[in-house]
C-alpha cells in the first residue's frame, strides 16, 4: 500500500491536481533603471566640474552678460535721435582714445560691433539729413555719403568760401550752426578735412594747396567750436589736391574736388563698441552714447 504511494507522489500522476506557474516579467528589473539614470547624472556632474576647471575668464563674463540681458532686459523703441540720446550729465570734453594693440585684439564678437556700429552710423545719417532738409539747404552743394569707412557730410567751397579765401562767408555760417547743433552731441570725433583742386596756388599767404585747404578745414572747425562743439572732439585734417572725387580736366571736376568734408570714423565708432564690451557694459544703441558718467573711453586696459 505505502510503495503504490510512493510511486504515485514520485512519478506526479494525479490526474486531478492542477499546478500553476508565475509568468516572469521581461526586460529588466525597475531598480536598474533608476541606478542607470542616477549614473548618468553622475557622469554629467563630472563632465561640468571638469569643463569648469578650464574655464576662460573672458568667456564666462560673456556668457553672465548675455542671461543678464536675457533676463532682466525690456523692449525699447530705437531712439529717433542721438541727440535724444545724449546724457544730460555727460562731460562735454569726452573724447575716444585710439586703442592700444593689446586692448584692440579683435576679441568679443565681431559681428555684434559691426551691426551696433552700422545702426549708430545709420542713426546718425538720417538726423543729418532730416536737419539738412529742414534748413532748407541746397542739396547740390551738400553731399551725405556712408561707406565702409563712415559717414561723409560733403560741403562744396563755393557753398562756404569766395574763390581763394578761407574766410566763411556770412551766409555759410547759419549752415554750421545746424551742424554743430548735432555734431556737438556726438561722442565719436568729427574729424573736418579740407580738399582742393589740382590747379596750382602760390601765395604770401598760401604757398600751396595744402595750406589753403588746411586752412580753410580750420576755419569751419573753429566755428562749430565757437558754436557749441567740444574741442576735444574735433580734429582737422588737409588733404590738398591729392584726394580728388572727380577728374581736374573739367570746371565741373574741379568743382567737385573743392569741398570741405566732416568724417565720422567707423573705426572710432567700432572702437567705441569694443571698448564698451570689455567694460563688460551691455552693447547697445544707447550704450555707444556717452555714459552718464562722462568717463572717457580711453587705451586703458
Amino acid at each position: 500500500m505505502s510503495d503504490d504511494s510512493d510511486e504515485n507522489v514520485s512519478s506526479g500522476a494525479n490526474p486531478g491536481l492542477e499546478v500553476s506557474v508565475d509568468e516572469v516579467e521581461e526586460g529588466a528589473p525597475t531598480w536598474v533603471t533608476t541606478f542607470a539614470d542616477l549614473m548618468s547624472l553622475l557622469l554629467t556632474f563630472f563632465v561640468l566640474l571638469y569643463s569648469m576647471s578650464e574655464l576662460k575668464v573672458e568667456n564666462f563674463f560673456i556668457a553672465a552678460e548675455s542671461l543678464r540681458e536675457a533676463m532682466g532686459s525690456t523692449a525699447e523703441t530705437p531712439p529717433d535721435s542721438i541727440i535724444g540720446l545724449m546724457m544730460e550729465s555727460a562731460d562735454p570734453e569726452t573724447v575716444i582714445e585710439p586703442l592700444s594693440a593689446e586692448s584692440n585684439d579683435g576679441s568679443g564678437d565681431d559681428d555684434q560691433v559691426e551691426r551696433v556700429a552700422a545702426e549708430y552710423l545709420a542713426l546718425l545719417e538720417g538726423q543729418l539729413r532730416t536737419s539738412v532738409e529742414e534748413a532748407g539747404l541746397d542739396d547740390s552743394q551738400i553731399e551725405i555719403i556712408r561707406d565702409d569707412d563712415g559717414l561723409y557730410l560733403r560741403i562744396r567751397n563755393a557753398a562756404l568760401f569766395e574763390s581763394a579765401q578761407v574766410q566763411v562767408r556770412p551766409q555759410a555760417e547759419a549752415l554750421l550752426v545746424t551742424l554743430s547743433s548735432i555734431t556737438s552731441e556726438i561722442v565719436i570725433p568729427t574729424i573736418v578735412a579740407g580738399h582742393a583742386d589740382s590747379r596750382p596756388i602760390s601765395t604770401p599767404a598760401f604757398a600751396s594747396n595744402w595750406e589753403l585747404s588746411a586752412a580753410r578745414a580750420a576755419g569751419v572747425a573753429r566755428l562749430m567750436y565757437e558754436n557749441g562743439h567740444p574741442a576735444s572732439r574735433l580734429e582737422v585734417e588737409s588733404y590738398g589736391e591729392h584726394r580728388p572725387l572727380a577728374s581736374n580736366e573739367s570746371e565741373e571736376g574741379r568743382a567737385e574736388n573743392r569741398r570741405v568734408e566732416l568724417f565720422f570714423s567707423r573705426e572710432y565708432v567700432e572702437r567705441l563698441a569694443r571698448q564698451l564690451q570689455e567694460e563688460g557694459i551691455p552693447l547697445t544703441l544707447e550704450n555707444m552714447i556717452v555714459r552718464s558718467n562722462g568717463d572717457p573711453v580711453s587705451d586703458e586696459g
